[in-house]
């Protein structure tokens, strides 16, 4: 989780992006993910419990990509129309 945490960080940096939708999904994923397994295999969460956790992340994950537009160039190429 960490080594997630401090890679995502570093290329934002490098980059020199800030933090987006995209990339706070993808935290959460790094984050959910391992405490969920962690807390199934220490006995605490029951297997209907595990699999309703990882249901619902996989649907709020896939819920968004319908709306994903990728981010445009900010220089217009020659054929691209000026915006209004």
């Amino acid at each position: 989780m960490v080594i997630g945490l401090l890679a995502v960080f570093i290329n934002r940096c490098k980059t020199g992006k800030g933090l987006g939708a995209r990339v706070i999904q993808l935290l959460a994923v790094i984050f959910v993910i391992p405490a969920i397994l962690i807390l199934a295999l220490e006995k605490f969460l029951t297997a209907e419990t595990v699999a309703t956790l990882f249901g619902t992340l996989i649907g709020y994950l896939l819920s968004g990509i319908s709306k994903f537009k990728p981010s445009q160039a900010s220089k217009p190429t020659a054929g691209d129309k000026p915006k209004v």
